[in-house]
């Protein structure tokens, strides 16, 4: 498995004339002291705008990396596939963001919910997680109704993980489901984890919806005691997946839209201070700054 490294910023580049100014961001972090690896990513839906090919990002960031000597690990992102869209991607990309955001709330099919509670009665009840003042108190009932909005999506997600693993060797690949109208919470998130982790996804990035808004261009806008005390629940939660279910021990957390967030970023600097966790900043399609 290709390993992603610790602290990752997805940049876009929309017309593919950013990336050296784009690196030079991270060389001058890098001789501060501070390993940051790029990530280039450019959604299906951005090609489609501007009429563009997966191949243009991958070809502008090799020119990047040659053109600054660039020793350090680059990625690039087929943001936002799905099994429709994946194929194009497969050659030039070796991080993929497999959106399964529009399967969340359809049904799956035949006991499959039924057969997850009864794999997992470690949800239910009192569920104590380090790094969480108070235990989750999850019903049985909680813990079939999350399975139901969630495990369609969750099966969407292993076929197309799979389908890039027969067809790849090393890659990374994240989970997103933040395209979606209402914010997963973190005991959603743990019985998610443990459902990926069923499939044998061997995700190193998830991107859940936070609570507040993330538009493109302007800072966030939510309440940022909600934020923090949720992004800090999601550290823990994912933590305690990582030693439960088997996930890959560099499992992070991925924010969306995270470019010009200027509110959030001190509290997310001051929880992976505390934690000794990594994170996934993925920004806008258009560099602003």
């Amino acid at each position: 498995m290709l390993i992603l490294e610790k602290y990752t910023i997805g940049v876009g580049d929309r017309f593919a004339h950013q990336a050296k100014a784009q690196l030079q961001a991270c060389v001058q972090l890098a001789n501060d002291g501070i390993d940051v690896v790029p990530v280039w990513n450019k959604s299906n839906r951005e090609h489609s705008f501007i009429g563009s090919e997966p191949q243009s990002v991958y070809d502008a960031a090799k020119v990047a990396v040659e053109e600054l000597g660039w020793h350090k690990g680059w990625h690039v992102d087929a943001d936002h596939i799905n099994m429709d869209t994946v194929d194009k991607y497969l050659a030039c990309s070796d991080f993929f963001t497999i959106d399964v955001a529009d399967f969340i709330g359809q049904s799956a099919e035949g006991d499959v919910v039924p057969a997850f509670v009864e794999r997992h009665p470690e949800l239910m009840g009192s569920v104590s997680i380090e790094g969480i003042d108070q235990p989750f108190d999850i019903s049985r009932g909680y813990v079939e109704e999350v399975a139901g909005k969630y495990l369609f999506a969750v099966q969407a997600a292993a076929k197309i993980y799979r389908h890039i693993e027969s067809n790849k060797g090393e890659f990374i690949a994240e989970v997103s489901m933040d395209e979606t109208d209402a914010p997963q919470t973190p005991p959603e998130l743990l019985i998610i984890l443990a459902a990926l982790a069923d499939e044998g996804v061997k995700l190193q990035t998830i991107a859940p919806k936070f609570t507040g808004r993330f538009n493109k261009g302007v800072d966030y806008v939510g309440d940022l005691a909600q934020f923090e005390k949720e992004f800090n629940d999601d550290l823990a939660v994912i933590a305690h997946a990582v030693d439960k279910y088997g996930l890959p021990e560099n499992l992070k957390l991925s924010v969306h839209s995270g470019s010009d967030k200027f509110s959030i970023y001190p509290i997310i600097g001051a929880a992976l201070r505390r934690t000794g966790a990594g994170v996934h900043l993925k920004t806008a399609g258009t560099t602003w700054l």
